[in-house]
């Protein structure tokens, strides 16, 4: 019997949802060649359309919005919530989940977590790469391989065709756009441009693999998962940025995979065992790719830590403080029952 996630059961309205169906993935199915890996990339995909093809018939405003084979066996679906427990009855569905979105996160500075002592020691990053599901990277930065010029990034900008030459960089040496310049305010919109708008990914990219970054030799994969307007992040695209990394030419053999995928994002009070993410994370893990996420900025709470960052094989990042950092106060003046200095924060750092 389908798992249907408790919050879908009073839902109304149109949802997007996550159904993982049985087949094991091509990460988790293991043991397979590459040629086998490839076959069974190709079995996952005629299943889901079977799966669509059948739910379709039922449902007739229900629309696919993406599929992913490497790291879950599942696809992407708009629905009326009232079809939900159809799509939970059909014989290869296990679960049935809302798609979750996230936030982005902030990284601290090279020196102080010790990355510069550790590249006077000789390790620079070099012969590693790295994914970094993010607001996308402006690979026309000077410190990302880029020209550093403001035409550039307009040119790259303005139109995807006019990124040849542009991209990829000796630095961002690939990469892909699974939101595009709309969402949340209109429909996803991948395609091939990962320029990046907001300026979050940009810094992760720089802090992570710049040219003054931690590891400056590393090799970037631009992967466009959150918001060009917003601090938003797709639960499908960052899915899809999973499989993407797991991979990159999406010929079904994973021996393409990157290294490290690097996310600096979360939701708050992440629990491994119900988040699909979590799970594709493991799963990417069982093909011998590193992900770092962040544990979050929401103080130390207890069990505060983000998603995916709790997922099991995942290498959590806490928010920590430099020491330039201050705890914000304000100062009631007036009336003079309450005249003093107050935190400005409400829980303790």
């Amino acid at each position: 019997i389908a798992v249907v996630d408790p919050a879908l059961a009073d839902a109304t309205g149109r949802h997007e949802v996550i159904v993982r169906l049985r087949s094991p993935s091509v990460a988790k199915a293991g043991g397979m060649s590459p040629a086998a890996r490839i076959g069974h990339k190709e079995t996952l995909k005629n299943e889901q359309s079977a799966f669509v093809s059948r739910a379709s018939k039922s449902m007739k405003s229900m629309k696919k919005v993406a599929s992913v084979q490497t790291v879950l066996n599942a696809v992407f679906l708009e629905v009326d919530a009232k079809d939900i427990p159809k799509l939970a009855a059909d014989r290869d569905v296990v679960s049935v989940n809302r798609v979750k979105n996230y936030e982005m996160d902030l990284s601290e500075t090279v020196p102080y977590i010790g990355a510069t002592a550790v590249q006077n020691a000789g390790f620079d990053g070099t012969g590693v790469s790295i994914a970094v599901l993010d607001s996308g990277i402006d690979y026309t930065h000077a410190n990302l391989g880029g020209g550093g010029t403001i035409a550039d990034y307009n040119a790259a900008y303005a139109d995807p065709a006019s990124r040849d030459g542009l991209f990829p960089t000796t630095k961002v040496v690939e990469g892909y756009d699974f939101v595009g310049e709309l969402w949340p305010g209109g429909p996803l919109l991948p395609d091939e441009d990962p320029i990046d708008f907001e300026g979050h990914g940009t810094h992760v990219a720089d802090i992570s693999g710049g040219l003054g970054g931690v590891a400056p030799g590393a090799d970037l994969y631009a992967v466009k998962v959150c918001s060009a307007v917003s601090s938003s992040c797709s639960g499908i695209a960052l899915i899809q940025g999973v499989e993407y990394a797991s991979d990159p030419n999406g010929d079904g053999d994973p021996s393409d995979a990157v290294d490290i995928m690097n996310m600096s994002l979360g939701s708050v009070y992440g629990q491994s065992f119900d988040d699909d993410l979590a799970l594709a994370v493991d799963n990417a893990t069982a093909l011998g790719i590193l992900t770092v996420a962040s544990a979050g900025n929401s103080s130390d709470k207890p069990y505060v830590t983000g998603t995916p960052a709790a997922a099991q094989t995942a290498l959590s990042v806490a928010q920590t403080q430099v020491p330039s950092a201050f705890a914000p106060q304000y100062e009631v003046t007036a009336p003079a029952g309450i005249v003093g200095t107050y935190d400005a924060v409400f829980q303790a750092w």
